[in-house]
């Protein structure tokens, strides 16, 4: 136990340390999130334009406006503050996700920073370690009505990949929680971008196309798993679709047989399947049904190092395309044979399905 956290804080310490001197740290804030700001309090959009080439360079800000009027009050200080700030909450934020679903075994909180996914997430400071933490709190709050609801809700309205979840409750018979998760998630989606005088959304579904040609076949998703066996990536997007409505539909035979913890599962890894787009630290994710099913330290909590050898933070290239699809579907077969074993985290009292 003692070399496994001495090993997990050298590794942290040293590539926080690093990234920082690269003037990296907080990548996502620094080069997408803070310009944006600065451009909402100077009265511009915050999106670029559809041929601006910084989508290239994985720097423009591509998401809806409530993000970015978040952090507005960020936006004074300067950069080099805000990157070690959000990244200290970040790491706090990932590791609390642990805490949220019950996990007592203080190994797993001592490998987690050494998951490549996890330590992407918290060095570019975006979405993922927030969503993840959405994932989470959704569940253990699941037999009430507005805990899954915000919690789903802000997620969805943030980023979009993950609205499988919403199939999730769908089928779970959590009708109320779902049917609020949609109204919050269009209500902040819409008024945020009347904050800002609707700037950028009639271009929005352009500038979403755009990043999608020049990033899908170029990341770790299934798209981009095609695109590098040299199949297209029309056969990647159809593949994409077909892997995960098949997920989706594990999730609700599940769900009808009373089996939370597989039925969560599988809508959880459709968000990675059916995203034509996939970072490493999208990975994240699979940590919360992991730590659902499997609380306790074993060898799978150990699988996600291997990402280490995938660690780009660009496009990915060779073998390195394969590896975060092979870790998913490890950790989802782990997961899978765990079984429903509800019992695993805390049940809360609360309004019961409906």
């Amino acid at each position: 136990m003692a070399g496994l956290v001495a090993v997990s804080i050298v590794w942290t310490v040293a590539l926080l340390s690093f990234s920082f001197g690269q003037g990296l740290l907080a990548w996502d804030f620094r080069f997408a999130y803070l310009p944006a700001a600065d451009a909402v309090l100077a009265g511009d959009t915050p999106y670029p334009a559809v041929d601006d080439p910084i989508l290239e360079d994985q720097k423009g800000y591509v998401y809806p406006p409530q993000l970015v009027l978040a952090i507005l009050p960020l936006a004074p200080l300067p950069v080099d503050v805000v990157a070690v700030l959000v990244v200290i909450g970040f790491l706090a934020l990932g590791l609390s996700v642990l805490g949220v679903l019950g996990v007592r075994d203080l190994r797993c909180y001592a490998v987690l920073p050494l998951w490549m996914p996890f330590a992407s997430g918290v060095l570019f400071a975006n979405l993922s370690i927030p969503l993840t933490l959405a994932l989470a709190l959704a569940w253990r709050y699941r037999d009430r009505v507005w805990p899954p609801a915000v919690a789903l809700g802000l997620a969805v309205s943030a980023k979009l990949l993950v609205w499988p979840m919403l199939v999730w409750t769908i089928a779970t018979h959590r009708r109320r929680a779902t049917a609020w998760a949609v109204v919050l998630g269009v209500g902040v989606t819409l008024g945020s971008w009347a904050a800002i005088g609707f700037a950028g959304l009639a271009e929005y579904p352009s500038l979403l196309r755009r990043l999608s040609e020049i990033q899908s076949g170029n990341s770790y998703s299934l798209v981009g798993i095609a695109s590098t066996l040299g199949l297209g990536e029309g056969a990647g997007r159809a593949g994409a679709l077909l892997c995960g409505l098949g997920l989706l539909a594990c999730c609700t035979v599940l769900a009808r047989r009373g089996d939370d913890v597989r039925s969560f599962t599988c809508a959880v890894v459709a968000t990675l399947a059916l995203s034509p787009i996939v970072w490493l630290h999208y990975l994240v994710v699979l940590l919360v049904p992991l730590a659902i099913a499997r609380p306790r330290f074993g060898a799978v909590w150990l699988l996600p190092i291997v990402l280490v050898a995938s660690p780009r933070p660009g496009y990915p290239e060779g073998y390195e395309t394969f590896l975060p699809a092979l870790v998913t579907v490890v950790v989802l077969a782990s997961v899978l044979s765990a079984g429903s074993q509800h019992a695993l985290t805390p049940r809360t009292v609360g309004v019961t399905r409906s």
